[in-house]
């Protein structure tokens, strides 16, 4: 590559590459967030007209206990995603921890809720009939691109290491 097609001095390119995957981060949390909202907007809708021994699926215990758990992870994750949105626009430029654990875990709770959006559905869950099933495989992919979750556990480990 000819030198005059250079951006900024050598050298500069990670800390530019890093900086802009602090942004890109959150939003592929936020992508995430749409995709674990859609799935549970879709499982609860379902399991509110589907029936199972002559009660409303959404009627049985355990099915109310998955319910809050998944509605609490998805509010706690939602308000971090804003909490790290605010850091941003007020500048904030050492974002990489908090934007790791935004995308980490906002991913990994769309594969968790779509995946239980899916059993909720039962067969029909499986089926192109019902958008929970691209939502299942739409929600695995954010656990990929912009850095593995693998990756980001690794970074999000390595914030703690004493720089002496």
């Amino acid at each position: 590559m000819p030198r005059a097609n250079l951006l900024g001095k050598p050298g500069e390119g990670l800390p530019l590459l890093l900086a802009a995957l602090n942004k890109s981060r959150p939003s592929v949390a936020a992508h995430a967030l749409g995709i674990a909202r859609a799935a549970f907007e879709d499982a609860v809708a379902y399991i509110n007209e589907r029936r199972q021994s002559g009660r409303r699926i959404v009627e049985f215990q355990g099915i109310q206990f998955l319910l809050a758990d998944l509605a609490t992870d998805l509010a706690m994750c939602e308000a971090w995603l804003w909490h790290v949105a605010r850091l941003i626009d007020q500048g904030m430029t050492d974002v990489a921890t908090e934007a790791s654990m935004l995308k980490l875990r906002a991913s990994d709770l769309a594969m968790r809720i779509a995946t239980e959006a899916v059993q909720l559905h039962g067969g029909y869950g499986y089926i192109k009939d019902y958008r929970v099933e691209r939502l299942m495989r739409d929600a695995k992919i954010t656990q990929i691109w912009e850095g593995t979750n693998q990756i980001h556990r690794q970074l999000i480990g390595r914030s703690f290491i004493d720089r002496r």
